[in-house]
């Protein structure tokens, strides 16, 4: 396994409170956030039922909530709040400054 950096957006692509899944590989996506000018990459689906992460809304203290159920997660650590045993993985994310791309970086178990 390696450490991959990939570009996944723009920041303007974002719009605050709203989910954004992107493409990390060919296997794996994670859905981006914009809160209170931070931006944050977490798992797509919810490891509850699967239902993807893109449609849930965030909540004050970076919290986001899952909309088929109403799981809790927090957006800096993915630590579910609601059960334990359901935590989303969470990615680190850089933003290039001048040019606005937005980088996610994930361990590849494909190479």
């Amino acid at each position: 396994m390696q450490w991959r950096r990939v570009a996944v957006a723009q920041m303007a692509d974002l719009l605050p409170g709203r989910g954004l899944t992107v493409s990390l590989n060919e296997e794996r996506e994670c859905t981006l956030f914009l809160h209170e000018g931070r931006c944050y990459a977490v798992g797509s689906l919810c490891p509850h039922q699967n239902a993807p992460l893109c449609n849930g809304y965030l909540e004050e203290g970076e919290i986001l909530v899952c909309r088929r159920h109403g799981f809790r997660f927090s957006l800096q650590t993915g630590e579910c709040l609601t059960i334990g045993g359901y935590g989303i993985p969470t990615y680190p994310v850089e933003i290039e400054e001048a040019s606005g791309t937005i980088f996610v970086s994930f361990l590849d178990d494909l190479s």
